[in-house]
């Protein structure tokens, strides 16, 4: 067959056509391969039960398997850097927190990487904390609480999971707007702060609700108020704090998925379908709520302005408390 001038002109004109549209088959062949799910918490953990919660839905919608994995250490610092170095390709997707996103760069001189690493996904919830005592303290709600620390300034201690943490932070933020002085006590770990609480070691603590709503609803601790906006539904009894009095308290903590800066619009997007998905789940609603957990779904943008807005309101609270790592 003979390859005339006018027909190399022709196949170099089609070329670049071709490469395009290769591109844009691989990028609608996502996924191609298993995705990993990167939780930089440990094991059974909250951060951990919430993405198992959603990894069926996940796996079922992109039509391949999502493998959770996690990678605790440093407050969740070691996980998140190694979700920034993922080949920016949608295979590898990090949970993300308000701790590890917002809080983390203004204790740690260096977490191992940086917010502009990462592309936001999307706000998949919130969850409120719950403020709980040993049942041997005599407050029964927040307000008594209050007098008694104003009574005995210092006194009385209260544990979290560790200098820094987001139960940390929603104590500090009520010791600095009740204007009273509680002492922090901190554990490593969620655990071992309710651990604490629970034999009396401390008389308070500020925990996650997966934690101790069943400890509560046992009577092996004390419901003293919740930190949201709103009381909740698993705990419809017990009060937010500034229904106690403390005018302008609200903590909500927050988490949702991350991508490495780079990953194509058109994957971003896929993602953010398959997290949708399985957030909005009829029976994964059901169990999100019973943990007084909020399911969202934001857009990137509404994202992107959380993460900081935050950053700088906890920065602020960082400084002014004087806040330091163990």
């Amino acid at each position: 067959m003979d390859f005339t001038r006018r027909d190399l002109i022709k196949a170099l004109a089609a070329a670049p056509l071709a490469g395009s549209a290769g591109s844009l088959y691989a990028q609608s062949a996502y996924p191609s391969k298993p995705v990993t799910l990167l939780v930089p918490q440990p094991a059974g953990g909250g951060a951990d039960v919430f993405c198992r919660t959603l990894q069926p839905q996940m796996q079922s919608f992109l039509g391949q398997p999502v493998v959770v994995d996690n990678k605790g250490g440093a407050a969740g610092n070691i996980g998140t850097a190694l979700g920034a170095r993922a080949a920016a390709d949608g295979h590898t997707i990090t949970f993300v927190n308000q701790s590890t996103l917002t809080i983390n760069p203004h204790l740690y001189p260096d977490t191992g990487f940086t917010l502009d690493q990462f592309i936001p996904v999307s706000l998949l919830a919130s969850v409120d904390l719950v403020i709980c005592a040993n049942p041997l303290v005599k407050a029964n709600n927040l307000k008594e609480l209050l007098d008694m620390a104003r009574q005995a300034p210092g006194r009385l201690n209260y544990s979290s999971a560790g200098n820094g943490s987001a139960n940390h932070l929603a104590g500090e933020l009520l010791k600095s707007l009740a204007k009273v002085s509680i002492t922090h006590i901190p554990y490593r770990g969620g655990g071992p702060a309710t651990t604490a609480v629970l034999g009396g070691e401390v008389e308070l603590s500020v925990a996650f609700p997966q934690a101790v709503v069943p400890m509560i609803k046992a009577g092996k601790l004390k419901a003293l108020a919740v930190t949201g906006s709103k009381r909740s539904d698993a705990l419809p009894d017990v009060p937010t704090v500034a229904e106690s009095g403390v005018k302008g308290y609200e903590f909500s903590s927050w988490f949702g998925f991350a991508l490495p800066k780079g990953t194509p619009d058109a994957v971003v997007a896929r993602v953010r379908e398959a997290s949708l998905h399985a957030l909005k789940t009829p029976a994964n609603v059901e169990k999100l709520q019973a943990t007084m957990t909020r399911p969202i779904g934001s857009g990137q943008k509404e994202f992107a302005d959380l993460i900081a807005r935050e950053s700088a309101q906890w920065g602020k609270l960082i400084k002014q408390v004087g806040i330091k790592l163990d």
